[in-house]
């Protein structure tokens, strides 16, 4: 059975019950010993549950999975970046944005760990294992998408049929949050038993990735309990004593992935080695990857980050850029708070070349950013957002013309500012672009770097963590170092280490990559940092009778709110319509 079919199956038996409320219909249309009979079926079964994986990558953004351009991603609402174009920075995040009731494809799911056991026979005991361990991976990584967004959900773990079951039968239920992580530790636990330590091919799984799911979920687990609280008759929260519980089964899970994965460190100079990571296959970084192949599957990242003047020929450019906020996290190399020396309005600090204010940032900054004036595909990135004839009492020209001159000095520069199609912010980013791209290639839909959708690098900062929180603090010294010495940071003493500094770290390593927003809410500090916040830029002025720059720190964008009803999201209204047994979380 080929994964054409397959893939109409599924579409199918989404459609033939509409008023299903968790599950559809049961799998007749071809029988399953067409299907799991044979290796090549079992496989094509295998190829569509991983295509449901809700991986939060390139191609998603607050509308879900693999979604067009200019929509805003996770990173848009936590001030990691902001979207050039005026009209779309306004939108404010509500409980409708970035869901996933994701029941279709826990049926097809339970479905296999419900049937294809009758069949194990026609196969080897170690790839039947392999197989079920894959599906138990795959449900708990379904249920824990869930779970971060909604709380407690109902827990289903057989198919559910009608007309053999009634329709009051098939109204399940919320469980609580709590049942709904244990269920997902039983279920990788269970796959950690039946998978082997090597995958049976690139972008599958091994029980060292459920292992590093484990380590991710349960330490959100241990977040809700220490920082949440219990609400809707403690369908929300896990209790705070649990909390110790779920950092230790994180810790542990964390700890066996030692010696089996390691940091990447092919390069001596640290700048190079940080931006190379995201784009080396062979990386021994990466634990669970999503690949990209042109043509049969892309994205259209580098399209939309690359700075204005190496744009190609569609002419996007420069959609998503990182804010001066997220900039100012990140440490100098002395491991002091990175300070700009900017100056005033009244007296600016001037620069002969502009990244002559970046001389002390880490390089992991760098590899993450391009900052104005630093070099990218062997050309000097020419932000600037205008001219003054002199300062401060000169004529200040601004434009959105590139081709406007002031005594043959363009007054944006090569990339802006100013241009509907250039940075916001003054910076651009560098993580994940791929710089030897030809601009020909510079296309909607014609990027193929692949998504990391798990490093080794966040398993040390979930473990430092869940380290720091059972109170083993030279372990986490010892993970979170790791991470800040391959960045070029300096690293921390005892003395130094707290939890805001742990988390501090995880976003600055971790920025860009989809993790900031679940973070922020899972430490339910979202609504605190981002209240009525408004976002800065950095602005580079080229003042003409001196030859110099100068930088001004510029607010942008809209006001941001986070409210605290936000740390769960709304239960969509059409499934609230179908069960009346689902309860609506609090404020919707």
């Amino acid at each position: 059975m080929n994964l054409k079919k397959i893939t109409i199956l599924s579409f199918l038996l989404t459609g033939l019950w509409a008023c299903n409320d968790l599950d559809v219909p049961s799998i007749n249309i071809i029988q399953d010993q067409d299907v799991f009979r044979s290796e090549s079926g079992v496989t094509s079964y295998m190829v569509r549950l991983y295509e449901d994986l809700p991986v939060e990558d390139f191609n998603f953004n607050e509308e879900g999975f693999n979604k067009p351009l200019n929509s805003l991603s996770p990173g848009n609402y936590t001030g990691e970046t902001l979207l050039c174009m005026a009209d779309m920075i306004w939108n404010n995040l509500d409980g409708d944005k970035f869901q996933d009731w994701r029941y279709n494809s826990v049926r097809n799911v339970n479905y296999f760990i419900g049937n294809f056991p009758e069949y194990t026979d026609h196969f080897s005991q170690d790839l039947s294992d392999t197989w079920l361990g894959e599906a138990y991976f795959i449900r708990a990584y379904y249920y824990f998408a869930m779970v971060k967004r909604y709380g407690g959900v109902p827990i289903i773990r057989t198919v559910q049929n009608y007309p053999e079951q009634g329709i009051e039968e098939l109204k399940v239920p919320r469980n609580t949050e709590k049942e709904v992580y244990d269920f997902i530790a039983e279920d990788l636990d269970e796959a950690i038993r039946l998978l082997p330590e090597h995958s049976l091919a690139s972008g599958r799984v091994n029980k060292y990735v459920a292992y590093a799911l484990k380590s991710r979920a349960m330490l959100y687990a241990g977040s809700i309990a220490q920082y949440g609280k219990m609400q809707l008759n403690n369908i929300l929260g896990i209790p705070a004593a649990d909390a110790s519980y779920y950092y230790k089964l994180s810790y542990e899970a964390s700890k066996m992935l030692e010696g089996t994965y390691s940091l990447y460190s092919k390069y001596a100079d640290k700048f190079e080695n940080y931006w190379r990571l995201f784009l080396d296959g062979d990386s021994p970084e990466n634990i669970f990857v999503k690949y990209y192949k042109y043509p049969e599957k892309t994205h259209t990242f580098d399209c939309l980050h690359i700075p204005y003047q190496m744009r190609g020929s569609q002419g996007y450019s420069s959609r998503f850029n990182p804010t001066l906020d997220l900039v100012e996290m990140f440490d100098d190399i002395d491991g002091n708070p990175l300070t700009l020396e900017i100056g005033t309005d009244q007296n600016p600090v001037r620069y002969q070349n502009r990244m002559d204010l970046f001389m002390k940032v880490e390089p992991r900054l760098r590899a993450s950013v391009i900052l104005p004036g630093d070099e990218f595909k062997g050309e000097e990135i020419d932000v600037q957002k205008g001219v003054y004839v002199s300062y401060p009492s000169g004529e200040l020209l601004t434009s959105a013309d590139f081709n406007a001159l002031y005594e043959g000095k363009s007054i944006i520069g090569k990339s802006g500012m100013g241009n509907n199609e250039t940075t916001v912010t003054g910076f651009h980013t560098r993580k994940y672009q791929n710089p030897d791209a030809d601009k020909s290639l510079v296309l909607e839909n014609r990027s193929e770097q692949s998504w990391i959708d798990i490093r080794y690098a966040e398993i040390l900062l979930n473990r430092a963590e869940a380290a720091f929180e059972l109170g083993e603090v030279k372990d986490a010294l010892q993970a979170i170092n790791q991470v800040r010495e391959r960045a070029g940071a300096k690293l921390y003493t005892a003395d130094q280490l707290t939890a805001k500094v742990i988390q501090k770290e995880r976003r600055m390593e971790l920025a860009f990559e989809n993790q900031t927003f679940w973070d922020l809410r899972r430490w339910r500090v979202a609504d605190m940092e981002i209240n009525n916040r408004q976002f800065t830029a950095l602005c580079p002025y080229y003042i003409y009778d001196e030859d110099k720059y100068i930088f001004k720190r510029e607010y942008v964008g809209p006001q941001y709110t986070f409210d605290v009803k936000l740390n769960y999201a709304k239960i969509p209204s059409g499934e609230i319509s179908k069960n009346d047994k689902l309860e609506q979380n609090p404020g919707y």
